[in-house]
């Protein structure tokens, strides 16, 4: 018999002990499988189902496992953008192929470590953990708790450096879709319960953010510079008509707000490309030709070196300042057109992002399933089992999809919509009829919009005003989407809560402002061409719309010229004569 080396022994060891911890990592999902078929003290049942796990998962995501990484930070991004219901899976059968995908990353050693969320708490932890008054709240601290009571950390020791060490396990060892939001929970709570639960330390904690601004703020600047900044942005807001230093139409505060930020980012990007801070004293220290250049130059690398649509309106913006603020000569500002012109060539009407969402509804069933959902959203509503507050949510997450889908408005004015200065209510015999009314001061680009909702999406919002809206706040106000103290909600806040209900119910990723375009694409699958209803619906200018629409149309146009073949196919079947037989034997 040839003797074992200890080395060898060891191999062998661990190859039988299912854990196959002495091998490298894999790399890949077929690296994981083939490990998993080694493991000679796996069950056969459980190696069965771990390996039909991976494989599953690999042909949702459309890939060979060959091509999937076995690597949970690789896993989590994906994830996000991935619905079971897009594949036809069950959410239940879906965790469970999740579940033994990790189990069998965890086993092979892929990218993770074995965690134990389950494990008892000690003592320290678990006199704190019981009182907790508020069962969600407890829910929220379990994972910090149970991991700081395995990791041997006592609840005086508890600091932020803990707190970013969490995270990373979070990130590194488990498939959460978003750890940040766990950690921010956690946090709250924490703070929360210090002075309400006796014993709790008086430890105020908080989460570091790890994305840094690159962008300096403007009081970092020479006053002289701020001065000349705000100079530019009070005559941004002028309305005087008789006032030739205003501006055509007074901007609104959150265009001048936009515009600060973009001056704020070309100095920022000239600081990091080395120009000395102390000499940015003006305005025009950023409109200079070489210096106007080396700003775009820096905040292109800053992504993948080409240009995107934000830094085509920021240069627009600093050339509207080279011309009427500075006021350089002709040929300085032409080279700075030319920029501007170049960049304009090169940046899509449609970004990237919003023609790969928009790419969704090239199936059929992907919009029915969007178009259906406000319905489904408020018949979901009345069965019995969402909580009063989460069947109001369902409500309004439905009236807002409701209104997006048929007056297809910006996030900001939907989220400030009131009942009483935009909401008009007129009967028309049994129906209802209800009008939005948005005045042009309120609006982007100036234009008023109104907006009519008739029969069931009427309807909708007219049961979310009298059952959900008052569900949702405890204060008087006339919000039409309020927060508990009754004020609006935020845009920001309301895009989110409309995105993630999407995602949830069809697996769709739409935020609020992709209605505006998926306007345009479904008024062309009914009328190809028509631009002029896009336009006045949206309330653009005509040449906006045809810019920003025209991959409808071509579309559109392509599948109705295909059907005038198909038609001409048509008539011509029989008008050929046939081919005798000698004809048909001729080569």
């Amino acid at each position: 018999m040839v003797p074992v080396s200890k080395p060898d022994q060891e191999i062998i060891v661990t190859m039988t002990n299912s854990t196959l911890r002495q091998h490298d990592a894999p790399r890949t999902f077929a690296d994981v499988i083939d490990l998993l078929s080694q493991d000679g003290a796996l069950s056969a049942s459980r190696r069965r189902d771990e390996i039909s796990a991976l494989r599953s998962l690999a042909r949702m995501f459309d890939k060979d496992p060959v091509d999937v990484p076995a690597n949970t930070a690789w896993l989590r991004q994906r994830l996000k953008q991935f619905h079971p219901k897009q594949v036809g899976v069950s959410a239940k059968r879906f965790s469970n192929i999740k579940s033994s995908v990790l189990s069998a990353m965890r086993r092979t050693g892929a990218g993770t470590k074995r965690t134990e969320w389950l494990d008892a708490l000690t003592p320290e932890w678990k006199v704190l953990f019981d009182p907790i008054p508020v069962r969600e709240d407890r829910y929220k601290l379990s994972r910090f708790f149970r991991w700081c009571s395995r990791s041997g950390i006592r609840p005086i020791e508890v600091d932020n450096e803990t707190v970013t060490a969490f995270e990373a396990m979070l990130v590194s060892e488990t498939l959460v879709k978003e750890p940040n939001k766990i950690v921010r929970q956690a946090v709250l709570v924490w703070n929360k319960c210090q002075g309400v639960i006796q014993g709790w330390p008086g430890i105020t904690l908080e989460r570091v953010s790890k994305r840094q601004p690159w962008t300096f703020p403007l009081s970092t600047f020479p006053q002289r510079f701020q001065d000349d900044a705000e100079h530019w942005c009070s005559r941004l807001g002028m309305s005087d008509l008789f006032d030739d230093e205003a501006p055509a139409r007074a901007c609104r505060p959150a265009t001048i707000d936009h515009r600060r930020f973009q001056i704020r980012m070309m100095a920022s990007a000239l600081v990091r490309t080395g120009y000395d801070q102390a000499k940015i004293t003006s305005l025009a220290c950023l409109v200079d030709v070489e210096r106007f250049k080396a700003g775009l130059r820096y905040m292109m690398d800053r992504g993948d070196g080409r240009p995107t649509e934000a830094i085509h309106g920021l240069a627009m913006g600093l050339k509207a300042i080279a011309r009427h603020h500075v006021k350089v000569d002709e040929s300085h500002l032409d080279q700075l057109r030319k920029i501007c012109a170049r960049l304009d060539q090169q940046v899509d009407g449609h970004r990237e992002t919003t023609r790969t969402r928009l790419a969704q509804f090239d199936d059929p069933l992907n919009l029915y399933r969007l178009l259906l959902l406000p319905e489904q959203l408020a018949e979901k509503a009345k069965t019995p089992g969402p909580k009063p507050r989460s069947a109001a949510l369902l409500l309004q997450t439905a009236a807002a999809i409701e209104i997006l889908l048929y007056c297809p408005m910006r996030i900001g004015n939907l989220a400030s919509l009131r009942m009483d200065r935009h909401l008009r209510w007129e009967s028309r015999g049994r129906s209802p009829i209800l009008h939005i009314v948005i005045l042009g001061d309120e609006v982007k680009n100036g234009n008023p919009l109104h907006f009519e909702l008739t029969g069931a999406s009427a309807d909708i919002v007219r049961d979310y005003i009298d059952r959900g809206r008052p569900q949702l706040s405890d204060q008087p106000g006339d919000a039409l989407f309020p927060k508990l103290n009754g004020d609006p909600k935020g845009p920001g806040d309301l895009s989110q809560q409309i995105k993630r209900v999407i995602f949830k119910e069809t697996g769709l990723t739409v935020n609020p402002h992709l209605f505006r375009s998926l306007a345009g694409k479904i008024h062309n699958l009914v009328a190809a061409g028509d631009f002029a209803t896009i336009s006045h619906v949206l309330g653009d200018r005509i040449e906006t719309v045809m810019r920003s629409y025209v991959p409808f149309e071509q579309q559109a146009s392509l599948r109705h010229y295909q059907g005038s073949v198909n038609e001409m196919r048509r008539r011509s079947a029989g008008a050929l004569p046939k081919a005798t037989d000698s004809e048909r034997a001729t080569p």
